[in-house]
């Protein structure tokens, strides 16, 4: 045998063995657990396995055509660098009993540099709710997971998923989160029984920064995204909610000797369809059982009003009996805070009306309406407000039941 021939010998082995080595190392960073088909047995441990696995910088297919059975929570502090691919379906068990011992289902802690999408657009999270909410509206002490949680995350993406029916919040980001996306996000609550899919809200920024969603449609029962305590540089681009109770900033300032801000947020681009309210803040009185609220830089724009009851609320008596908030009204400082081409119609429900806005009487309240054109079914276009002492854009009716006396 010739030396030509001994090299392509030596070269055809030496490729083959490296293309099995390379191979081996695909396959070892790419998971696919498999579903026992059974709803009574639980596949979060498979889909454990599969994060210990491949969770560090590989991939985790949750294929197609499969259903998950999700009856413990599924941790993903092992899922850095990693994509987690939804093809098939995640159903959460109905097992009120065994849920209300657990704070969230999908835990997202600690990790960063991650993808959770479908390729296909198919991937599904279920949350099977409506036991939950019948549940609740016969007893509301009833506790209920979250959906899914991100808690000290950075860089992070939830992408072209649809996510159903969650028992409460359907998600959650907290404890200093940064960088995280929110996109083409198909959110549904949508009730079979008289029940209202109650607190499901959307997506909730507590102690967060950095956040972007964008071209999300959300249907439910509560807030369509509310910005809670800590929320710092929050944009929501293309937004639609449906049935919801509007695009929040609160509720803020609940626990005594503790701040409360939001800041620097940025709306734009929304449809809002059969909400209870449009654009809103909501906070609690001042007072000891509660703490100071500080909201600056909050932008409202390019939105559109369908048969939405309020199109602005301003709450500063926020789910607060009306004689503790005369005892200790709100010193809630509301500066910059704009609402700049909002167009529509809201509904009948507070007809001639089309907002309230029930300033802090001891606090501040910066608010600007320019190109302000939202009218009631009747062609009412003044809002009910009290402690909004030189209304911009806006025509004002003073809302005498809710003059407070300042101390």
């Amino acid at each position: 045998m010739n030396i030509k021939n001994i090299l392509w010998i030596v070269l055809f082995v030496y490729s083959t063995t490296l293309g099995q080595a390379l191979s081996r190392t695909t396959n070892e960073n790419t998971c696919t657990p498999k579903s026992a088909g059974n709803p009574s047995i639980d596949d979060v441990p498979a889909i454990s396995e599969a994060l210990a696995k491949c969770g560090n910088g590989g991939t985790i297919i949750i294929s197609a055509g499969q259903t998950f059975t999700i009856r413990s929570p599924l941790y993903f502090n092992k899922c850095n660098s990693c994509d987690f691919q939804i093809e098939g379906t995640l159903k959460i068990s109905d097992d009120v009993d065994y849920w209300q011992t657990q704070h969230v289902v999908f835990h997202l802690g600690d990790i960063k540099d991650a993808i959770f999408h479908s390729l296909t657009g198919s991937g599904l999270i279920d949350g099977s709710g409506q036991k939950f909410w019948d549940t609740f509206a016969v007893n509301q002490t009833l506790q209920r997971p979250i959906l899914i949680m991100l808690g000290h995350c950075s860089n992070v993406t939830f992408t072209q998923l649809k996510l159903i029916n969650a028992p409460m919040f359907f998600i959650v980001t907290t404890n200093n989160s940064i960088d995280l996306t929110f996109s083409y996000l198909v959110l549904n609550a949508v009730s079979t029984s008289p029940n209202r899919p109650a607190n499901t809200d959307g997506i909730d920024t507590s102690q967060s920064s950095y956040i972007t969603i964008k071209n999300n449609y959300i249907t439910n029962g509560d807030d369509c995204v509310a910005f809670k305590n800590g929320s710092n540089y929050i944009t929501v681009e293309n937004i639609t909610c449906i049935g919801s109770h509007g695009l929040s900033v609160g509720s803020l300032g609940l626990t005594p000797d503790h701040r409360h801000s939001v800041n620097n947020i940025y709306v734009s681009n929304a449809k809002m369809i059969n909400n209870m309210v449009a654009t809103r803040i909501k906070f609690y009185p001042a007072g000891p059982s509660h703490g100071p609220v500080f909201v600056s830089n909050v932008t409202y724009k390019d939105m559109t009003i369908e048969n939405t009851d309020l199109a602005v609320q301003i709450d500063s008596c926020y789910e607060t009996d009306s004689n503790y908030c005369k005892q200790y009204p709100s010193a809630a400082q509301l500066a910059n805070i704009n609402f700049i081409n909002i167009t529509g119609t809201t509904s009948q429900k507070y007809d001639p009306y089309i907002g309230k806005i029930f300033c802090p009487p001891n606090g501040t309240c910066d608010l600007t309406f320019n190109q302000w054109s939202v009218r009631s079914p009747s062609g009412g276009s003044s809002a009910l407000c009290s402690h909004y002492e030189h209304p911009s854009g806006i025509t004002c009716k003073a809302n005498r039941s809710f003059l407070l006396k300042t101390k």
